[in-house]
């Protein structure tokens, strides 16, 4: 493969990578709660660096550059927009902390900033979307009386006649430790720490709003997919410079 071919078809993966991230965030730019990821990019060596066979600084051809590489793709946990609904089942955090609600299995609870709740069959107050239970602080589903009306504190109290629960709102020492498993989920690879009591901090009748803006995301989507047919038509062109000189090479 001639090397300018090489540098094309690696910024055509490394593009086409990030076709993918956005095109996640752009489905789910009306999911409550979810958090964008961005894809990163890094220089890369050429092949013959990355394989051992040459060291880099030798002032060979292997210096010029590999192109570009995604190494990883990082979540934004930007706080989303808050938007009204008037829905005395919908509630968002003010601030850090995240919903803890119980898995489908194991042990360790799931973390969301999404608040959109019902109470199911089961009189469980769960995730509207998913139906899974909300915990308590302490980590039992939070049940409730369905005779009664529910109202939520601006302190993260499910407040029913004279009961109040304490709603789990949990947050890692960083985001860093968080893993999506999925839509608005999230699963934090090390323990996870109550809310301090004096930065809890709820509104009922807000929902936190995808931090995925549609805008910005087409617009970014146009510019992944011109880049991405710019490395593609470069290795046509090269490809076609390839097979032409050759034929004069055989035609000699």
């Amino acid at each position: 493969m001639s090397y300018g071919m090489y540098l094309s078809a690696e910024g055509a993966k490394a593009q086409s990578r990030r076709l993918e991230v956005i095109s996640n965030n752009m489905a789910n730019v009306n999911t409550v709660g979810f958090k964008p990821d961005v894809a990163i990019f890094q220089a890369r060596f050429a092949e013959a660096i990355q394989q051992g066979d040459v060291a880099p600084g030798m002032k060979g051809l292997p210096d010029i550059g590999g192109g570009v590489k995604t190494i990883e793709t990082r979540t934004s946990f930007a706080p989303g927009k808050l938007e009204r609904t008037g829905n005395s089942g919908d509630v968002a955090i003010l601030g850090d902390g995240y919903f803890a609600v119980e898995p489908e299995t194991g042990d360790k609870p799931l973390l969301s900033r999404a608040g959109s709740f019902r109470v199911d069959a089961q009189n469980r107050l769960v995730m509207a979307d998913s139906g899974r239970p909300v915990l308590s602080a302490g980590g039992a589903p939070v049940l409730l009386d369905p005779t009664q009306t529910y109202a939520i504190t601006a302190d993260g109290y499910v407040e029913q006649g004279d009961e109040q629960t304490p709603l789990a709102l949990v947050k890692p020492n960083s985001n860093d430790d968080l893993q999506k498993i999925g839509g608005n989920l999230f699963e934090s690879r090390a323990e996870v720490f109550p809310v301090p009591a004096a930065q809890r901090e709820v509104a009922q009748g807000f929902l936190e709003m995808s931090g995925a803006n549609s805008t910005e995301q087409m617009m970014q989507l146009i510019e992944t997919n011109r880049a991405f047919e710019a490395n593609t038509q470069m290795i046509r062109h090269q490809d076609t410079a390839t097979g032409s000189l050759i034929s004069r090479l055989l035609g000699a």
